[in-house]
């Protein structure tokens, strides 16, 4: 809150600032009968399962919850130092961390499937194929992508059913909290802050599609993408003047203080942030990496709660 408070009081002194688009995953039994599965993954590929796998390696720790609550187990994982970690999970042999993976460790476990994630192991591909050993590149980021990788995931472990209840039991909890909420569609803006720069997140980010499953107008809404980050448009105060949000929502990944005083620089060199209806009326708000910016997966509806009560205190006073 310490970021918040400067930010608003620096401000205001000078007055005297559905699920998001599906994303459906191509599962079908391969045209050979004898096969599996036949996976079309994120980057287009198509991955041919022969068999049910064994013997499965996650190179990213937010995929675990998601094969667990499916049932699946697997025989490698990559390292975090962030993230939950399913108990059975824990003691598996680990092969290096998400950003740096040691694929010698990773071969020698013999996988018949690695599950990886598109963004930051696409470069492995190349060598994994060349081993003969299947992977499919994901990248789930909205609550329609993470419930399609949920329902893969049972159709990975044989377990169809396990997946499509997965998924059944999200929606069922995103709706206890969305049923309880009016419909005023309160206009917002969320902007990412880092030491060096600022952006404002699209309805396909994390906190975009959260905003949007709650029925808030996203105003940045139709503004274009930042080349080769397709959740992310460019910081405009006109624009925001121009749209005049009712809520201003913050994440950030870095130092706190660095990008306090990134936020406080902005604020005082442009008097326009004081005549933002959310700067006026104190709705500037914090959201937390770990459901904002990390993906949340089985902790999607956490995400939207947490929104949803940021936003409407009184709806949610008699929850524990």
């Amino acid at each position: 809150m310490k970021i918040f408070r400067a930010v608003l009081a620096a401000a205001l002194c000078l007055t005297v600032f559905s699920g998001c688009g599906p994303n459906a995953e191509n599962t079908k039994p391969a045209s050979d009968d004898k096969a599996f599965l036949t996976i079309t993954d994120d980057t287009g590929r198509t991955v041919v399962l022969p068999e049910k796998p064994e013997r499965v390696v996650s190179l990213a720790t937010s995929y675990l919850n998601m094969i667990d609550a499916v049932g699946g187990k697997i025989v490698g994982r990559a390292s975090s130092k962030i993230g939950e970690m399913p108990e059975a999970m824990k003691n598996v042999p680990e092969v290096g961390f998400v950003y740096n993976i040691n694929m010698e460790s990773l071969i020698s476990l013999k996988p018949d499937l690695v599950i990886a994630n598109k963004n930051q192991h696409e470069k492995f591909l190349p060598l994994l194929e060349s081993n003969k050993i299947p992977v499919i590149a994901i990248n789930p980021k909205t609550y329609d992508e993470v419930k399609d990788k949920l329902i893969l995931m049972g159709k990975i472990y044989g377990v169809p059913e396990k997946g499509e209840a997965a998924a059944a039991k999200l929606d069922q909890q995103v709706k206890a909290v969305t049923e309880k909420l009016p419909q005023d569609g309160k206009r917002i803006v969320i902007m990412h802050a880092t030491p060096s720069n600022v952006t404002v997140e699209l309805e396909n980010s994390i906190a975009g599609c959260v905003a949007k499953m709650l029925g808030f107008q996203n105003v940045a809404v139709g503004a274009t993408p930042i080349k080769g980050k397709p959740e992310k448009t460019p910081y405009s105060m006109e624009a925001l003047v121009e749209k005049n949000p009712e809520i201003i929502f913050i994440t950030f990944m870095g130092d706190s203080e660095e990008i306090e005083n990134r936020l406080r620089a902005d604020v005082k060199s442009n008097p326009a942030w004081a005549s933002l209806e959310a700067v006026r009326n104190n709705k500037v708000y914090l959201l937390p990496e770990r459901l904002f910016l990390l993906n949340p997966g089985l902790h999607y509806p956490d995400a939207v709660k947490y929104m949803a009560k940021t936003v409407y205190p009184e709806v949610f006073k008699d929850d524990k």
